[in-house]
């Protein structure tokens, strides 16, 4: 699909919904590019529906940690499920990080980068991470996470999901990092704001 097609399908649908959903085909024809195109344009003011396995892990977060779910989708007046445009160029990454959770208002927030580990310990632990991996000598769930948060920003409910862990272990595995000051945990949304980029 063209850029021009893209933008007329992206136009029927905002028409038919007052959003842009995407079928599941078109979604995965998108690139990175094309996304970051789409963005640009409809950023401002539209709404997309996030894709499918997007959907799949929020119907799981409802059952695993419905208070998370409730304070991102239980008082939209939209259907749950949309989203800015601006995170499209995210969501086709398809990498396991998604529509990143970092702006909770009730409950503390779990959304790590790079720049939540800023000292040598930090730096400690992700090169012990990388040669247990490499060794096949295993990793415990904090060298993992720590793996992760170095590849780029995950929240811990997404990276539950993607390696199919125990919720309580990973929030364990936050609180034996924050011991170790290999990493800083900041709970609050509105000093999260400053780590999300969009669109790089």
């Amino acid at each position: 699909m063209t850029n021009d097609e893209l933008i007329e399908y992206c136009r029927q649908s905002i028409e038919k919904n007052d959003y842009i959903a995407f079928d599941e085909a078109t979604f995965s024809a998108l690139t990175e590019d094309s996304a970051k195109y789409i963005a640009s344009l409809f950023a401002a003011d539209t709404f997309i529906l996030l894709p499918q396995f997007e959907i799949d892990f929020f119907e799981w977060l409802k059952k695993e940690d419905f208070p998370v779910w409730q304070d991102l989708w239980g008082d939209v007046t939209l259907q749950p499920y949309l989203v800015g445009a601006s995170f499209l160029p995210m969501l086709v990454r398809k990498d396991g990080r998604g529509f990143p959770i970092c702006d909770l208002q009730d409950i503390d927030n779990y959304y790590f980068s790079m720049a939540h580990m800023p000292d040598e310990e930090s730096k400690l632990i992700i090169e012990s991470s990388k040669t247990r991996f490499q060794n096949k000598s295993g990793l415990t769930v904090a060298h993992l996470l720590a793996l992760e948060i170095s590849m780029d920003p995950i929240d811990i409910w997404h990276f539950t999901f993607k390696h199919g862990a125990n919720l309580s272990d990973a929030k364990k595995a936050v609180a034996e990092l924050v011991e170790d000051k290999a990493i800083v945990h900041l709970t609050k949304s509105e000093h999260l704001a400053v780590f999300l980029v969009l669109n790089d």
